[in-house]
C-alpha cells in the first residue's frame, strides 16, 4: 500500500521557451534531513505522521529522494545509503533480517491478489548450498528471518510483543518445503524471499514463503502451518483482539480488507492453496525396506523454547538415516515436510523408524523404458526412547525428478496417530492401520533390523 501523494501546482509557464537553470544548487541543500523530511511529508497530506514508524539513525544521511521512498512506501522502505564513514555496522545491516544483509528495496507484491507477498531482497551465501542442490536447513532459516521481518514490518509485532501484551504466541505445527528446479542459484548471487502470510480465521496463521532468483525463477517454495495458542493454558487461543493485531494491518497491506466481490474471490482462492496443497497418488505410501536408526537432540539443536529449532528438522533425518548405515539422504533433497507432535528438548534420546519406497517414476512419454532419476521417499518416525511416544514424524524426498512433490497420501502418513500405529508395528509387528499405508511389501523380519 502506498500513500497517496498530491503533486504542488504551480504558476509557472511551462512553454519550451522556459530557462532551463543546469548549474544551480538544489534548494533544498541547506536543509537538515528533519526539515526535508517535513518538507516530504507536506506532499502526502492523507497521511498522517502517526502511521509511520520512527525515523532510523540512518536518516540523517538520507536525501529527498530518500525520504520520498520512505514516506510513500508508509515506512515499509527502508533506504540504506552507503557511507565508508559509518563504523556501527547495524548501520548497514538492515533490522529485518538479521544475518542478511539488504541488497535492494522492499516491497510489496501482488496488492489485491492472492499472491500478494512481502519482497525481500537477499543473497545466496555458501551456507545455502548443499553439495548438489539447497541446504534446507540455512533456507529455513532464511525463510524464518523474513517471515519475522514481514510481521514486525507489516504488522508492527513481533512473538515477544505478541506474548508481553496479548499472552498469545504463534506455534509452528508443520512445515513443509519444494525444490521447483534443479538448478540452485549461484554463491553470491541476488534472490528475492516473498512472504505471504494469510489470516483466515482464528487461530490459523498459515504463510508461504518462495525464494525467487535474480532471473525471476521459483527456486523453492514452503509453507507453514502455525496456530495462535495461549501461552498461560499452551492450548489454542480464542483471543480475537490478538488474531486482528495480525489480521488488520496483514489484509490491508495486502489489499483485501475492502469487502468486495473481487476481495472474496481472493480470499476463496487463498483458502484453495491450503486446502489443496498436496496433490494425491491414488494409492498409499508402500514402502520397501525399513531402517532403526536413533539421534540424541543436542543443545545447538534447540531454539528459546526448548525445543528443537524448526529448521533443523531436515538436518536432524539426515543424521538419523547416516546413523543405520544408509546413504540415501546424500542425493539431492528435494521436498521435505515436517509435523511437531511435541516437544524435542536438548538431552531427548530419539530412536528413529525409517520406512523407504524407493521409485521410479515414467516421464511424460509414458514408455516402460524412459524413467526419470531413482529416488528415495522416506517416511521417518522419531520415538523417544523412554517415553514411547511420538514427537516428530516427517517425511522426505531424495533423487529423481524436479519439481519435488509430496503426495497426499504421505502426509497423512505422518499424522499423531498413525506414527503411533508404526510404532506399535515396530515393537510388535502388528499393523492396526492398514487404510495409513501399505506395509506388504516390508519383509517380516524388518522388525528386527538394529
Amino acid at each position: 500500500m502506498a500513500a497517496r501523494k498530491v503533486s504542488p501546482v504551480s504558476d509557472a509557464s511551462t512553454s519550451d521557451d522556459t530557462p532551463t537553470i543546469t548549474s544551480q544548487a538544489s534548494p533544498h541543500k541547506a536543509m537538515d534531513h528533519e526539515q526535508v523530511y517535513q518538507m516530504v511529508l507536506a506532499r502526502y497530506p492523507d497521511l498522517p505522521p502517526s502511521f509511520l514508524p520512527p525515523l532510523p539513525s540512518r536518516a540523517s544521511k538520507w536525501g529527498e529522494a530518500d525520504f520520498e521512498a520512505f514516506v510513500e512506501s508508509m515506512g515499509l522502505v527502508v533506504p540504506i545509503v552507503e557511507d565508508p564513514s559509518l563504523d556501527c555496522p547495524e548501520e548497514t545491516v538492515p533490522t529485518f533480517a538479521a544475518g542478511e544483509r539488504q541488497t535492494g528495496v522492499v516491497c510489496i507484491s501482488g496488492v489485491g491478489t492472492a499472491d500478494a507477498a512481502m519482497v525481500v531482497p537477499s543473497t545466496i551465501y555458501m551456507e545455502d548450498r548443499a553439495p548438489a542442490g539447497l541446504k534446507f536447513e540455512a533456507i529455513l532459516t532464511k525463510f524464518d528471518r523474513c517471515r519475522a521481518a514481514a510481521l514486525q514490518s507489516i504488522c508492527g509485532v513481533n512473538l515477544r510483543i505478541l506474548a508481553e501484551d496479548h499472552g498469545v504466541g504463534i506455534l509452528l505445527s508443520d512445515l513443509t518445503i519444494l525444490v521447483h528446479g534443479a538448478e540452485p542459484p549461484a554463491l553470491i548471487s541476488s534472490a528475492d524471499v516473498e512472504s505471504e502470510i494469510d489470516l483466515p480465521k482464528l487461530p490459523m496463521v498459515p504463510s508461504r514463503q518462495r525464494l525467487v532468483n535474480s532471473s525471476g525463477e521459483v527456486v523453492c517454495s514452503a509453507s507453514f502451518g502455525q496456530l495462535m495458542v495461549d501461552l498461560a493454558t499452551t492450548r489454542l487461543t480464542q483471543n480475537e483482539e490478538a488474531y486482528q493485531v495480525l489480521k488488520r494491518p496483514c489484509d490491508r497491506v495486502f489489499g483485501r480488507d475492502m469487502p468486495t466481490s473481487a476481495t472474496l474471490g481472493v480470499k476463496k482462492e487463498l483458502a484453495s492453496k491450503v486446502a489443496n496443497q498436496y496433490p494425491s497418488s491414488g494409492r498409499l505410501f508402500t514402502p520397501s525396506s525399513y531402517f532403526k536408526g536413533s539421534y540424541v537432540v543436542a543443545p545447538s539443536d534447540c531454539d528459546v523454547y526448548n525445543t528443537v529449532y524448526h529448521p533443523k528438522v531436515a538436518s536432524v533425518c539426515e543424521h538419523a538415516c547416516l546413523s543405520t548405515g544408509q546413504k540415501f539422504c546424500c542425493e539431492t533433497s528435494t521436498a521435505f515436510f515436517g509435523r511437531f507432535i511435541a516437544p524435542l528438548p536438548p538431552g531427548l534420546q530419539l530412536i528413529c523408524h525409517i520406512f523407504v519406497e524407493e521409485t521410479r517414476v515414467s516421464d511424460e512419454t509414458d514408455s516402460p523404458n524412459s524413467t526419470s532419476p531413482a529416488q528415495s521417499r522416506a517416511l521417518y518416525v522419531f520415538e523417544d526412547e523412554f517415553a514411547g511416544t511420538c514427537p516428530l514424524a516427517s517425511f522426505a524426498v531424495y533423487g529423481g525428478s524436479f519439481p519435488g512433490v509430496l503426495f497426499q497420501e504421505e502426509i497423512e502418513a505422518c499424522t499423531s496417530k498413525n506414527a503411533k500405529a508404526l510404532l506399535k508395528w515396530a515393537r510388535d509387528g502388528s499393523w492396526k492401520a492398514p487404510g495409513a499405508m501399505d506395509l506388504s511389501s516390508l519383509p517380516v523380519a524388518a522388525v528386527t533390523v538394529a
